[in-house]
């Protein structure tokens, strides 16, 4: 066997970095989200530690290393991909609503937060993500949260399930979906985060290829359309695409944030530029940090950054003072033991 093959796949210790580096980058950034880089340096200079919220006008009052609603949802699917052993839609709504009623519902996007009501009134959750209101379903909300099904993606459970019926694989992550976000935008999200979860769970850091990564995710976002090499730029797989194009040895923050309209909740916004800040750095810590100091919806962007990192590298790229800090630290870590054992991912 090979240094590459033995590197190669999912194990526990990845599953275990997945976990972490989600709730890692939503707790350290936390406190800095709508804050311009600006304003974060001047502030704070370079966020490294966790820090408290003070005065935000969210999470004011919060602990140092606390984490959102990006780990509280990822939890809540996570949670129920273990229970059911794959994507249950039933199981899904019931959990989300019983996360926003018994743990809250602070930094909710407003699609979620509808949704979840709707699920609370009895909705179908075929009908709960329907929203007129201007501008909702185009958020980063199912991105933020969607990672454990990238795992799963990864687990031979689901390699399983991909051979006999791919189609119907797809349609599971396109219903979860639509359950809080029923947009086009947000599909291409989800599908596109899966994608990328799961590529990095099936390399390593020492083979993991840029161009290969963008191929991947992009393709996975235009799989609705089937033409992802001729996607139109201003929409989410060729912005996705447009990131096969940039120079990452000579890439600047300034000119990232530049690209991608600040780091925004905007999924056309977020994705991008979270895997911006990736594939800049994919085998060190200093990718969170960039992405992070880098402004915009910076909890969320450093969870899907953290969450890259750690499906990437294992438990190790986090520094040992962001895991001892982080709140409810062995609940994330059960969860995702739990996780292995159910989808018989090995040590």
């Amino acid at each position: 066997m090979t240094t590459k093959e033995k590197t190669l796949g999912v194990t526990r210790d990845r599953v275990r970095g997945m976990f972490l580096g989600k709730a890692i980058g939503d707790a350290l950034f936390m406190p800095l989200e709508t804050k311009t880089p600006e304003e974060i340096s001047l502030t704070h200079g370079r966020i490294t530690s966790y820090i408290r919220p003070d005065g935000h006008k969210w999470f004011n009052g919060r602990d140092a290393g606390t984490w959102t609603d990006d780990t509280q949802l990822t939890l809540v699917v996570a949670e129920s991909l273990i229970a059911q052993g794959g994507i249950n839609l039933d199981d899904m709504a019931l959990r989300h609503v019983e996360s926003m009623r018994n743990e809250g519902d602070l930094g909710f996007g407003g699609s979620t937060r509808d949704a979840i009501k709707k699920l609370t009134a009895g909705l179908s959750w075929s009908e709960s993500g329907k929203n007129d209101k201007p501008g909702r379903g185009k958020g980063n909300g199912v991105a933020m949260k969607i990672g454990p099904v990238g795992a799963y993606r990864a687990s031979p459970v689901w390699n399983t399930l991909w051979v006999e019926n791919r189609s119907k694989a797809i349609e599971d992550i396109v219903r979860f979906t639509l359950m809080t976000h029923y947009t086009k935008i947000a599909v291409e999200s989800a599908l596109a985060q899966v994608s990328a979860v799961n590529y990095c769970f099936q390399d390593s850091p020492g083979t993991f290829s840029i161009d290969t990564f963008v191929s991947c995710v992009a393709k996975m976002a235009d799989l609705m359309n089937y033409r992802s090499s001729a996607a139109p730029e201003d929409s989410l797989p060729g912005r996705l695409l447009s990131l096969g194009k940039l120079d990452f040895d000579g890439l600047h923050a300034e000119r990232i944030i530049g690209l991608f309209g600040g780091g925004t909740c905007y999924v056309l916004n977020s994705l991008p530029f979270s895997y911006a800040f990736f594939l800049r750095n994919p085998g060190s810590i200093e990718a969170l940090y960039d992405v992070g100091n880098a402004g915009g919806d910076t909890d969320t962007n450093a969870a899907i950054v953290g969450e890259l990192l750690g499906a990437l590298n294992g438990t190790s790229i986090f520094p040992q003072h962001l895991i001892d800090g982080l709140w409810q630290r062995e609940r994330i870590l059960n969860t995702a033991d739990r996780f292995c054992d159910r989808f018989r991912i090995k040590d």
